[in-house]
């Protein structure tokens, strides 16, 4: 079912940023027919199909439908039982669907990675400790970050500030997105004003007075150093970031990923420089 025209084509693909506490009705289809067609590679095809209704019912505490034999279920059951469970189910209640599929219902992961992946769905499956489950999609992030983690493991504050900030986005039912954003900048700022006390013996307060000082001494690159005097812009413009507001600030997940990242890699690029990274207690 999932190798029509439309979709070896990808002519019903539509690049947008990733979807975070939803679940498109494009991929639920999507998932369906993942179900249908692996319930029906069998000769009793029924059967597993109303297994899969229960079980998954079962995963998200659901009541169904009994069927207790053969018989009542070829007689009783109808393919939009499972239908309904998977349409009308929540954003989250999807994903424990999801992970119940691959644990105990022999669907694949990759299968499930791929469709999550193809409508832009920001969780992907991962394995650990034995099973799979639903995690927040930003892999990419979560190793550069990890690589900070590393460089400031002996830099109390600044490395709480980095876990911190990934926690924010990991968690899929409590994305913190603002905190995640704050708690990134103040990672590198911090990461910062050490860096150049340690290495150049200059005394900065904020990210800014470290960017003009670097440009000043010709320390790095200037269209690096550019980069981050606008994260340090951003972090000051931007409402409940740099200063408190009444006003919500205008971002997303896929924003605070870019954030992340960017400030993760600036801890990395200068914590790799000669000399190596800030020394004692952050």
């Amino acid at each position: 079912m999932l190798n029509t025209f439309t979709r070896r084509h990808s002519l019903d693909f539509e690049p947008r940023a990733l979807h975070y506490q939803h679940v498109p009705l494009a991929f639920r289809l999507d998932f369906l027919k993942l179900l249908f067609d692996k319930a029906h590679a069998y000769d009793n095809g029924m059967q597993f199909e109303y297994r899969f209704y229960r079980m998954l019912s079962i995963t998200i505490n659901q009541d169904y439908h009994r069927f207790y034999n053969e018989e009542a279920v070829f007689e009783g059951y109808s393919s939009d039982l499972l239908v309904d469970v998977i349409q009308r189910s929540t954003w989250h209640q999807v994903l424990s669907m999801l992970e119940a599929s691959v644990n105990d219902m022999e669907i694949k992961a990759a299968e499930i990675n791929r469709l999550l992946a193809y409508h832009q769905v920001g969780y992907e499956l991962i394995h650990e400790f034995g099973t799979w489950h639903a995690e927040v999609k930003y892999q990419a992030v979560i190793e550069e970050m990890d690589k900070a983690i590393e460089i400031t493991g002996r830099y109390p504050k600044i490395n709480a500030l980095i876990k911190q900030a990934r926690k924010d986005l990991a968690d899929p039912q409590n994305i913190q997105v603002e905190n995640s954003v704050k708690n990134s900048i103040q990672a590198v700022e911090g990461f910062m004003i050490n860096w150049i006390k340690k290495y150049h013996g200059l005394k900065c307060s904020t990210l800014g007075e470290v960017v003009k000082e670097i440009k000043k001494k010709n320390l790095a690159d200037s269209n690096i150093i550019d980069a981050l005097h606008q994260l340090y812009i951003y972090r000051n413009r931007t409402p409940n970031i740099g200063h408190g507001s009444t006003q919500d600030a205008e971002v997303q997940a896929s924003d605070a990923l870019l954030i992340n990242d960017m400030a993760i890699s600036y801890i990395n690029y200068f914590g790799r420089r000669p000399g190596g990274s800030v020394q004692g207690d952050v």
